[in-house]
């Protein structure tokens, strides 16, 4: 396994925050692992807000720029887990891609987090989004520890 992909709704943060986030670790831990992220009801003219480069800056992500991409049907098959942020997304996958139902997982289910959905920040305050990569950072955290018993 080495093709995890970040799922959300509009894929400006929450799925960038993790897809990031994971990327920074797995380089830092030298894991054989790619990322990416994608929304399932992504707009490429809705810009990510300012506050996700502050966080990720604060992280180590440097200058990076993203733009928003709708989930396709080649980036499911291309990869290995998908990773959504709530029940719901996960459940709007499997339902558009039945072939994807045993790769699909929340990214708390697959952290060994329970069931709980990942808030949706946009449009809130910069408490709120802090407070959402917290969850996630924790959550990416969790789920390379598992990855990496799984490269092996």
């Amino acid at each position: 396994m080495n093709k995890v992909l970040f799922v959300c709704t509009g894929n400006t943060c929450r799925s960038v925050l993790a897809h990031r986030y994971a990327a920074l670790l797995a380089g830092q831990q030298g894991l054989p692992l790619e990322f990416s992220s994608a929304g399932l009801a992504a707009d490429k003219d809705i810009p990510q807000p300012a506050i996700i480069s502050e966080l990720l800056r604060k992280e180590g992500v440097k200058n990076f720029r993203h733009v928003p991409a709708p989930l396709t049907a080649g980036e499911v098959r291309g990869a290995d887990l998908i990773l959504a942020m709530t029940a719901a997304q996960k459940d709007s996958i499997i339902s558009g891609y039945p072939d994807a139902a045993a790769k699909t997982r929340t990214l708390a289910e697959y952290a060994g987090f329970g069931s709980e959905d990942i808030a949706d920040p946009f449009g809130r305050d910069d408490l709120f989004y802090f407070s959402v990569f917290k969850f996630i950072k924790a959550a990416v955290s969790a789920s390379l520890e598992r990855l990496k018993k799984e490269v092996k």
